[in-house]
């Protein structure tokens, strides 16, 4: 029990002091890795596919990452993504791969190509989870942004995937992930009532961003986006939302679903959501390591902890902290050690039931770590 929560006290001082040093004490949360952009699709709101034609990462590099990441020893997460992940013929070995390590290991996928075979190779893969993107409860709006004929394959792969998961009794978490944008906003709460009745694990909602390679150049004024009456309706679905939440559970939210009206209203402010630079990396298929758009390194000519030291990353990660777009997209925030009083009051809370003497050692290694911190500090001032 001291072993789980002391360690998140250690994780979020080393996210904090990060920020506030701009330092890689702490290692990225999440580590994206595009294995390629090609796709099954031509999705309207994801420009992925214009993107590095051609490039790919080839199985040693991406093995190689994930050596690293396995070295670190850190609650570290990696994400197959792209494109579509599933056209890679060494999918499944990356995920073995990476599993194998002891890796936490996702994959985000359109669901095209998840046939029964394929379905029960995913559940046997050792994935924590297996998000599969739904952006309608219906086949008209779901294709409409993406293509004809996608609505019917996502529930298909959706539905592979609960049942070889039941017959199983085990496998990695099944979810949902949708896209909040103009096209879908009056079925957001349905959109729950279909996964529901489909066994999913959990829903998670995402708002629209621009560009998906620059999230600083998000603008109201682009397709896709939710504005004036329309931000009416999206209050609504989110009310309903809130309430089956609050019942059933299914919907997981990483913030306060109100701040969606203001990420599309352009008004949200760092005050209410910020990110954080050192929580998220994307590892591209040309092999470039970014993070909102700023290229900081190259995996196939250094390390990843390389590239977190670079002179570029010190720079992308100051544009980052003085962002004045906000964009929700969750992969980069942490707000459990934006603070430091807040780290500090949630670690005495969880040390009240341990008798005097336990915390007062736990206390002294807490105290031997924010003077560790602190002489860090003196050397930067």
């Amino acid at each position: 029990m001291k072993q789980d929560y002391f360690k998140e006290f250690k994780t979020n001082l080393a996210y904090n002091f990060s920020e506030f040093l701009n330092y890689p004490f702490a290692k990225p949360h999440w580590i994206f890795i595009s294995l390629s952009h090609k796709c099954t699709y031509n999705c309207q709101m994801c420009g992925v596919v214009k993107i590095l034609k051609g490039r790919e990462l080839s199985t040693e590099i991406v093995k190689n990452a994930l050596d690293e990441i396995h070295r670190w020893n850190w609650d570290s997460t990696v994400v197959f993504t792209g494109g579509e992940p599933f056209l890679r013929n060494d999918i499944l070995d990356l995920i073995a791969y990476s599993a194998g390590k002891g890796v936490k290991t996702e994959v985000v996928s359109n669901g095209a190509l998840i046939d029964k075979g394929m379905a029960q190779r995913i559940i046997s893969s050792g994935l924590s989870n297996i998000a599969i993107s739904l952006d309608g409860a219906n086949q008209f709006t779901h294709d409409s942004v993406r293509e004809k004929g996608s609505f019917n394959k996502a529930i298909s792969a959706i539905e592979l995937l609960v049942k070889e998961k039941r017959a199983k009794g085990k496998g990695p978490q099944i979810s949902v992930w949708t896209t909040i944008m103009k096209e879908n906003v009056a079925e957001l709460f349905d959109i729950v009532l279909l996964t529901r009745d489909l066994g999913i694990d959990c829903l998670v909602y995402h708002p629209v961003v621009v560009a998906q390679d620059d999230m600083q150049n998000t603008s109201p004024d682009a397709p896709f986006w939710i504005r004036g009456d329309r931000l009416n309706i999206l209050k609504e679905q989110i009310d309903k939302i809130i309430e089956y939440k609050k019942k059933y559970g299914l919907v997981v939210f990483l913030h306060n679903p109100y701040l969606w009206i203001e990420h599309f209203k352009g008004s949200l402010n760092r005050k209410e959501w910020k990110c954080n630079p050192f929580v998220f990396m994307n590892i591209g298929p040309d092999g470039e390591m970014r993070s909102c758009g700023n290229s900081f390194g190259n995996i196939k000519t250094m390390s990843i902890e390389e590239s977190l030291r670079t002179q570029e990353a010190n720079e992308a990660r100051e544009s980052m902290k003085s962002c004045q777009k906000p964009c929700l997209q969750t992969c980069w925030a942490h707000p459990e050690s934006d603070s430091l009083i807040k780290i500090a009051n949630n670690f005495c809370d969880k040390l009240k039931s341990h008798e005097l003497n336990k915390r007062r050692k736990i206390l002294r290694e807490a105290l031997n770590l924010l003077c560790d911190y602190q002489m860090v500090f003196k050397k930067h001032v």
